[in-house]
């Protein structure tokens, strides 16, 4: 038989759950959420320049920096800071296009979050199983919040991702 007729079938992912309670389960992101409030100084959002990681040392393995770059009508994300925690489930992704370095169906989860953070305009809680190379026995939990470089547009991503594993079997 020959594979030359049979066709890829496109994988549909659930998306990522997302809600604008912010009951989050893991402290460091109830702290990195209160480290964005006290940023954003009663604005709808931080400017960039008033994001100082440094100043948030123990929140920095969680933290992650995404810029939205709009072109030609697409919307690509670019991680300018990548989490080490993230990289660990996802890889290298640091400075590369996310959907050059995640397959088409894990970016499109992402890119789904992303999207419904910026058409909100505030910061929500995302949960759900990781589903990237079968790490389905991964839980995320996740902040996702706006950022600016000028005020006017959300043109960045302030992200805390927390990741739970279960421990290894003896």
């Amino acid at each position: 038989m020959s594979n030359g007729n049979l066709r890829r079938r496109a994988v549909s992912l659930p998306p990522i759950a997302l809600d604008a309670e912010l009951d989050f389960n893991h402290p460091d992101l109830n702290e990195g959420l209160a480290y964005w409030r006290e940023k954003a100084a009663g604005r709808a959002m931080p400017l960039l320049p008033d994001i100082h990681p440094e100043e948030i040392p123990r929140l920095l393995p969680y933290l992650s920096l995404f810029e939205i770059h709009r072109v030609a009508g697409t919307v690509e994300f670019f991680p300018r800071l990548a989490a080490p925690k993230m990289e660990d489930v996802f890889g290298p992704i640091h400075r590369k296009p996310l959907h050059t370095v995640l397959a088409p169906e894990i970016s499109e989860r992402w890119e789904g979050a992303a999207r419904t953070m910026i058409e909100m305009g505030v910061p929500l809680r995302g949960a759900g199983e990781v589903l990237h190379e079968g790490k389905s026995f991964i839980a995320a939990e996740l902040l996702l919040a706006p950022l600016s470089r000028t005020g006017e547009e959300i043109d960045m991503i302030f992200l805390l991702s927390h990741f739970d594993q279960p421990p290894p079997s003896a």
